[in-house]
């Protein structure tokens, strides 16, 4: 195999996931007539279609093809936890990977063709957002070593327990990318389209496990980075359509900015964490930390400088839950330490 089959494969790894993104688009317009019921608020998922629409089909098709594509998944990971370090190859598992996860998107695709609703209708929005949320954290926490947790400040966590952190990951972020993908109806609007093309480009992450496309620290700051952008478009789509509980048109104040508060928050996290993944001058670090000032002061001078302390909210769940997890971790350790040094020796 040539040394750069990695790089050439990521490369078409990634045009498939725009034109995937594309597809999803162009098949918009056929979803257009599907009713919706009006946004109950936060806790209320919109993208779901109203009871009398529903079938048995349509709840238990997207629970096959989850519970397919997880199964699936899970045992490639399985064997990739096995696999040594092949960083500018593709081994036969990098290739399955992608191919299986292609395939289950198209399969989702033409589920929500045929039948709309993803989980979503059967479970709580909390739970696909905690998953992602959970995810970020894990993501954090591993990397904290190797390009700091703020400002570029490398932490030191205890050996062992990032070690015990580092064989399951990718398990759990295995498990939280397909659920929330199957969550999901795939629908074409822009707020979820990007989060689309995120979900593809995270998929091709995991798929490229034990090759130097996983552990490129520029690609991870690009993947951390669309969070910022996910998460405020979703926001800004439901203000702009009217979704966000009763509330119509796109402004500052109210529950209408709340947009704000993804945009600051998931943005202070590429600002004072992401961009230290990417090798720069000092000074193109400080000119991305003035610009994020700059758009901070800017939007909350139009929102209202009495809510500017909702720009801690997204930094302090996950750096808070960098350290809980490090706090976990130990604790995880300390007992397999106990139960290695207690079992009779053979």
């Amino acid at each position: 195999m040539k040394k750069n089959q990695a790089g050439a494969a990521f490369s078409w790894s990634i045009a498939g996931a725009a034109a995937l993104t594309a597809l999803v688009w162009a098949l918009e317009p056929l979803l257009m007539a599907v009713p919706h019921l009006p946004d109950k608020g936060a806790a209320w998922y919109f993208w779901q279609t109203v009871p009398a629409n529903r079938s048995l089909l349509s709840h238990i098709t997207p629970w096959i093809g989850y519970a397919l594509h997880q199964v699936s998944v899970f045992f490639i990971v399985i064997l990739m936890m096995k696999e040594k370090a092949h960083p500018g190859k593709l081994s036969r598992l990098n290739i399955a990977a992608l191919a299986t996860n292609a395939f289950f998107i198209l399969l989702h695709i033409l589920q929500t063709q045929l039948w709309y609703d993803g989980l979503a209708q059967d479970v709580p929005v909390w739970s696909s957002q905690f998953s992602v949320i959970i995810m970020l954290v894990i993501i954090l926490y591993q990397l904290a070593p190797q390009r700091g947790l703020f400002l570029g400040r490398k932490i030191a966590w205890k050996r062992e327990a990032w070690v015990w952190t580092n064989k399951w990951h990718s398990l759990y972020i295995s498990w939280a990318l397909i659920y929330t993908f199957w969550f999901h109806p795939t629908e074409g609007q822009f707020g979820l389209l990007i989060g689309f093309f995120y979900m593809f480009l995270l998929l091709i992450q995991l798929s490229f496990a034990n090759t130097e496309i996983h552990f490129s620290l520029p690609w991870l700051a690009v993947l951390e980075l669309m969070v910022g952008l996910h998460g405020p478009l979703i926001a800004i789509q439901k203000a702009l359509l009217g979704q966000d509980a009763g509330i119509n048109g796109f402004a500052f104040t109210g529950r209408e900015g709340n947009w704000i508060m993804f945009t600051t928050g998931f943005l202070f996290m590429f600002a004072f964490t992401g961009q230290y993944s990417l090798k720069m001058p000092r000074w193109a670090y400080a000119l991305v930390l003035a610009l994020y000032a700059a758009l901070v002061l800017g939007l909350y001078s139009q929102r209202g400088f009495g809510k500017i302390y909702e720009v801690a909210f997204i930094p302090a769940a996950l750096y808070g839950g960098a350290f809980a997890l490090a706090g976990v971790a130990r604790i995880a350790d300390k007992i397999a330490t106990i139960r290695r040094t207690k079992a009779p020796a053979v």
